[in-house]
């Protein structure tokens, strides 16, 4: 710095001088002489550069400075925002502060001497669902230029946070066991769903994943801890309802007053089934969290009746709400829960193998031979389910479809609508519908991780 000072009067004093040379070189007295320099400005450039060299110098160079440390800092930054997000992962083992210095010493790897002045603080919070990782880093770049100033290095402070959580996670499976899933699709369907509940009920997870299995054929067949709320005065017994036109898609049906589905002058309850109310075996159960429950319906699964889709879609969805808390059973004494719970995740899972076909529900003797009526049509029944999936998508719920080898493009575009997403849809051509339960496995063990 005191040579550059130096310099630069040295070169004005010269120039100086070497003007008052030229005039007495002239033969000019001392005011002459005066008055001629004043007047002189000749070399005012060069003189003007060596007054400006050094401020000029510190200009450019402190740019520079400046431009490299916050290249840096925002190196930094990224690999922190990285770590941090690494760090946080439930999934892994290592300690939190050692992956985040990890990701920044890569970072930092070309900026001899960086390193050495950097200054890391790395805190962890974890709890059964979350994790939560925070750094701080502080670190004095040093400069090239602006040292000629007293400026010998820039701090900069850069802060990180990343978390992950595992939501609360409520799950409708409801399973086609319709006539027509009958030989090798049943048990299909069965390895299927036996795997899919292994996936997803977690025993590390255990508390946050409730699981309703909602078997059907043309109805569904309801525990007793829901028929003794609906139907009052009956013993305690499982079995399916008499509903209405309308009643398959409201979802906050009445608190009682409804009746036994009547088939050929029979109540469908206890050991009593027909093709629209499945085995007593195959009675729905909710909000379950213990795998063997689960396992051992999907196990006694058998095919046979009708395909009450629309029935079965409303069951679904009535298992995610929160009207109906309480009136349920299952493990869960505070679900459903409310739809717009932030810890919370809700999720409609539907497959067929078919259309949804009319309710024939009630049959009458006539002379000793019974006769079916229709109580509503397919037609009906196809807009009962795409209404019953509108409700659902509307209070935020994911709806996944699976279609079965299904035939026809009416009954495909009614899976592909009622989906949440295009590729909530799957179409599976084959006997591997493994390969979609599997992926819809994937796939909501994704979305339920809050980062």
């Amino acid at each position: 710095r005191l040579t550059l000072f130096l310099f630069n009067v040295l070169m004005g004093v010269s120039e100086v001088l070497i003007r008052f040379a030229r005039c007495r070189n002239e033969g000019r007295d001392m005011r002459s002489l005066l008055r001629h320099f004043t007047q002189d400005v000749r070399g005012n450039v060069a003189m003007m550069f060596a007054m400006l060299l050094g401020p000029l110098v510190v200009s450019v160079g402190g740019a520079l400075d400046y431009s490299r440390t916050f290249t840096i800092g925002a190196e930094i930054q990224s690999a922190m925002d990285a770590g941090t997000l690494a760090a946080a992962s439930l999934s892994q083992g290592e300690d939190p502060e050692t992956i985040v210095r990890n990701y920044i010493t890569a970072a930092l790897s070309e900026h001899n001497g960086v390193l050495e002045r950097l200054n890391v603080q790395v805190s962890s919070d974890l709890a059964i669902n979350s994790r939560e990782v925070t750094a701080d880093a502080v670190i004095s770049v040093p400069t090239l230029m602006l040292g000629i100033i007293g400026y010998d290095a820039l701090t900069l402070n850069r802060v990180s946070e990343a978390n992950e959580r595992v939501r609360n996670l409520e799950i409708s499976l409801v399973l086609d066991i319709s006539g027509s899933m009958s030989g090798s699709k049943i048990t299909a369907l069965r390895d299927a769903a036996e795997e899919f509940v292994g996936v997803m009920m977690d025993p590390d997870l255990e508390g946050l994943t409730s699981l309703s299995v909602i078997p059907y054929n043309g109805g569904v067949r309801l525990p007793q801890t829901v028929t003794n709320d609906l139907v009052p005065g009956t013993p305690n017994d499982s079995g399916c309802l008499e509903l209405g036109v309308s009643d398959p898609v409201t979802m906050d049906l009445a608190a009682n007053g409804y009746d036994w589905l009547d088939w050929q002058d029979r109540d469908q309850r206890g050991w009593r089934s027909s093709a629209f109310c499945p085995e007593e075996n195959e009675a729905t159960v909710f909000l379950e969290q213990t795998p063997s429950v689960l396992v051992n319906l999907i196990r006694d699964l058998d095919a046979g009746g009708n395909t009450g889709l629309d029935v079965a879609t409303a069951w679904g969805a009535r298992a995610l709400d929160p009207a109906w808390r309480g009136r349920l059973g299952g493990d869960f004494a505070s679900r459903p829960a409310a739809y717009d719970d932030p810890s919370t995740m809700k999720v409609l899972v539907v497959m067929t193998d078919g259309a949804a076909t009319a309710q024939i529900r009630r049959a009458q003797n006539w002379y000793g031979d019974w006769y079916s009526y229709e109580i509503y049509s397919a037609s009906q029944a196809r807009d009962n389910m795409a209404d019953a999936c509108d409700a659902a998508e509307a209070e935020g719920v994911h709806i996944y479809t699976i279609a079965f080898q299904v035939s026809g493009s009416t009954n495909r575009n009614l899976m592909r609508d009622c989906a949440s997403r295009p590729e909530n849809y799957y179409a599976v051509e084959n006997l591997d519908i493994s390969a979609a339960f599997n992926s819809i496995a994937a796939d909501l063990n994704n979305l339920r991780l809050a980062r």
